[in-house]
C-alpha cells in the first residue's frame, strides 16, 4: 500500500499547553518497556521542565536521520512497547524509524519548533554524509504529540523562525501541484489546501509578534498560534490532501541543497524558505516574491544565495539546478517538463530581484540624507 496516497490521521492525543509535559507520566502509565530517543542538547532542555529523574532508558541519535542510525538505535534497543521521542525534526524523525522497527507505539516531544515532525507519521531521510535521500511513510502515527509552550518558549530562535519559513511553504508548494478535476474536487484534498491556505494567513498575521514574544520569553497568544500552525495545523496539510498536499518546489531546493556542504548548518525552514522564492520565479509569480520579502527580512528568513556565505555560488546554482532535474522530484510534480536552464533562470531572477529591490533601498536612503 503507498501511505501516500491515503488519507491519514494525525496523532491520537495531541496536547499544547504550558505544562503538557506534565501530563507524561500518565500517558506512558499503561507501557511497560519504554525507551527515549534524542539527543544532549534535547535532553537538557526536556530535563529543565520535566523536573523529575528520568527512569527510562536514553539512547542517543548520531544526528543523521539516517537508515543505518534508526537500524543501530533499534538494535540497541531490542524490544519496547513505546519509544518517546524528545528533539528537533531529525530526532523525532529517528525515534519514528526506531518504533517502527520495533513494532511499538511513540510519543513526540519537540524542543524546537523547527517543522511539523512531531505531527506527522513520516520521516525524512539522509545518508551518513547528512545528504538527502528521500522519506519514508509509516503505518503507525504517534500515540501522543506534547507541544510544551513553557520549554519551547526557551528554545533557539533560529530554529523558530526556520519552523515559519518551512510552514509557510506549505500552501505554496501544495497548490502548485498538478491536479486534474477529479482531484480539485476531492473533499480531503480540498480541506488539506484549506488548511494549507490558513497556515499561511495565520503566519503573515502572527508571525511578527509571535517572534517577539520568543525574543521577550513570554508566552502569547501569538506564541500559542503560531506554535500550533507549525506543529499541528500544518500536520494536516499532507495527511488529508495526500500527494496533492505534499512538498514540492521548495523543498526540492532544501534537498539540492543538502549537497553543497556550506549550507549544512542552516535549519531546514531556512533553506524551504528560501526555495520557496525559487519556485514562486520559476512559475513566473514574480509579484508573489515581492510581496513575501518584506516579510521575510522582517521575521529573518534568508531571501538570497548569497546570505549561505557560499564560497562559489555560480557552482552551486549549477549544483541545485543538475539536482532539481536529475534527482529530486518536487519541481515534478509542478511543471510537465523543464530542464537545468529553467531551475538556473528561477535561481537568477530571484538574485536580481533581491538585488533590484536592495539598489532602490539604498538610493532611496541616500536621497534623504541629501
Amino acid at each position: 500500500m503507498d501511505l501516500g496516497k491515503i488519507v491519514r490521521g494525525g496523532p491520537s492525543q495531541y496536547l499544547c499547553s504550558e505544562d503538557a509535559i506534565s501530563q507524561l507520566d500518565e500517558l506512558v502509565s499503561p507501557f511497560s518497556s519504554i525507551h527515549i530517543v534524542s539527543g544532549e542538547k534535547s535532553l537538557a532542555a526536556f530535563q529543565k521542565v520535566y523536573k523529575k529523574e528520568i527512569k527510562w532508558p536514553i539512547h542517543r541519535y548520531d544526528g543523521t536521520s539516517s537508515h543505518e542510525d534508526m537500524d543501530r538505535l533499534a538494535n540497541e534497543i531490542g524490544q519496547a512497547d513505546l519509544i518517546i521521542g524528545i528533539g528537533g525534526g531529525r530526532v523525532l524523525d529517528t525515534a519514528k524509524g526506531v518504533n517502527h522497527r520495533l513494532h511499538a507505539q511513540y510519543i513526540c516531544i519537540p524542543t524546537v519548533l523547527g517543522t511539523c515532525s512531531a505531527y506527522t507519521p513520516l520521516a525524512i531521510i539522509y545518508n551518513k554524509a547528512h545528504i538527502h535521500i528521500g522519506r519514508d511513510h509509516f503505518e503507525e502515527s504517534a500515540y501522543a504529540v506534547l507541544v510544551d509552550l513553557s520549554l519551547l518558549i526557551d528554545s533557539p530562535k533560529d530554529y523558530y523562525i526556520a519552523g515559519i519559513g518551512d510552514t509557510l511553504a506549505k500552501w505554496y508548494e501544495a497548490e502548485a501541484i498538478q491536479k486534474d478535476d477529479n482531484q480539485k474536487a476531492d473533499p480531503f484534498v480540498l480541506l488539506g489546501l484549506s488548511a494549507a491556505l490558513k497556515t499561511k494567513e495565520l503566519l503573515l498575521n502572527y508571525s511578527e509578534e509571535a517572534v517577539a514574544s520568543l525574543e521577550q520569553h513570554q508566552i502569547t497568544p501569538s506564541f500559542r498560534i503560531v506554535s500550533d500552525v507549525i506543529v499541528g495545523l500544518s500536520g494536516t496539510v499532507g495527511s488529508f490532501a495526500r500527494d496533492y498536499g505534499r512538498a514540492s518546489g521548495a523543498h526540492a531546493v532544501h534537498n539540492a541543497m543538502s549537497n553543497i556542504p556550506e549550507t549544512n548548518r542552516y535549519q531546514h525552514g531556512i533553506k524551504v524558505a528560501y526555495g520557496l522564492l525559487v519556485l514562486l520565479a520559476a512559475q513566473g509569480k514574480i509579484a508573489e516574491v515581492r510581496t513575501l520579502l518584506p516579510f521575510y527580512e522582517q521575521i529573518g528568513l534568508n531571501y538570497s544565495l548569497n546570505q549561505f556565505n557560499l564560497q562559489d555560488s555560480k557552482k552551486a546554482k549549477e549544483i541545485l539546478a543538475r539536482e532539481c532535474v536529475e534527482t529530486e522530484i518536487g519541481f515534478h510534480f509542478v511543471f510537465k517538463t523543464f530542464d537545468e536552464a529553467f531551475i538556473l533562470n528561477a535561481l537568477n531572477q530571484v538574485e536580481a530581484l533581491v538585488k533590484e529591490i536592495k539598489d532602490k533601498s539604498e538610493q532611496k536612503a541616500d536621497e534623504q540624507q541629501v
